[in-house]
This record gives C-alpha cells, sequence and structure tokens, in this order.
C-alpha cells in the first residue's frame, strides 16, 4: 500500500509537468502562428512601399484586393484602379520611408497594419516631402494577403498653415 501511494504521490507532480509542458508547448506554437502571420503582413506591406516606389503596378496590384476602398492623402476616395494608374506614372513616389516599426494587429484572417512614413512625391509638377500615417486593413483571400481599405493621414510641417488651409 505504501508502495502504491508513494508511485502516486511521484506520478502526480510528473503527470502534471507534462500537460504543463504541452500546454507551453501549444501556446508557443499559437504565439508563432500570429507572430509568423504578422510578420507576413509586414513584409507584405513593405513590398507595396518598394511597388509604389518603383511604379510596379504588377507587384502591388497582386497585394490590392479587387474591391480596395482607399482614401488618398489629400481625402479623396479611390479604387484600385485610381492606385494603380497614380503609381503607373500619375504620381511619382521618389521615396516612402517607414520611420518607425510597422505596427500589425491580428484578428484571423484579418490584420490592421500602421505605419508612420515620410514621403517625397512628385504630383502636378510639384515636389512635396511631408510625414504621414497609413492605416491598411488587409484579409488573407485564397491564402495570400491583400488591401481591401486603406487610408493616408499627411502630418503638416506646419500647423498653423495648415489650419488656415482648412477655413473657408
Amino acid at each position: 500500500m505504501k508502495r502504491a501511494r508513494i508511485t502516486y504521490l511521484i506520478a502526480l507532480p510528473a503527470a502534471a509537468l507534462v500537460l504543463a509542458g504541452a500546454a507551453a508547448a501549444t501556446a508557443k506554437a499559437n504565439a508563432g502562428t500570429a507572430t509568423s502571420a504578422a510578420d507576413q503582413v509586414r513584409t507584405a506591406e513593405r513590398t507595396l512601399l518598394r511597388a509604389a516606389v518603383a511604379g510596379d503596378t504588377r507587384t502591388a496590384g497582386a497585394l490590392l484586393a479587387p474591391d480596395l476602398q482607399l482614401i488618398d492623402v489629400t481625402g479623396t476616395a479611390e479604387t484600385r484602379a485610381d492606385y494603380l494608374a497614380n503609381i503607373g506614372g500619375g504620381v511619382d513616389f521618389v521615396t516612402i520611408t517607414p520611420i518607425k516599426p510597422i505596427s500589425v494587429r491580428m484578428l484571423g484572417d484579418s490584420a490592421v497594419a500602421r505605419l508612420k512614413l515620410k514621403f517625397k512625391v512628385v504630383a502636378h509638377g510639384q515636389t512635396v516631402q511631408h510625414g504621414g500615417w497609413t492605416t491598411d486593413l488587409w484579409e488573407r483571400r485564397d491564402g495570400r494577403w491583400q488591401v481591401v481599405w486603406s487610408q493616408t493621414t499627411a502630418i503638416p510641417d506646419h500647423l498653423g498653415l495648415f489650419i488656415r488651409s482648412l477655413q473657408p
């Protein structure tokens, strides 16, 4: 009887350790999946930025959902076709550089990426340099990540002039 009780007392903590180890391994595997999905979105976001600068409409088009809805830095609503026309020659994105790490929040097959950027753009014969924030909603469709909604907000260099520009 004593031998059975001693075996039980040894086996019980050992079993608890095995179960705890299995739970930790499962949690680590799940965290790894979330991290790798977030990293996939970060990579896709950087690829989209490089495609805009290069005027690479093919690469950008693969990352943009057919039903993309985009609000550009001027507050104009655009479609996928509008965006591709802009990067294909309508606007020259000389540089688009993230100045902070890309933040990604995962939710199943959706992800929100937020990034602070520095832009140098030539549009309508004018060169403009400014900062901005972009927030993109990505969805995993047919195994690949695509942007479905996007909004970019400019960061004014001179707040007083910006406020005056909004006045009637």
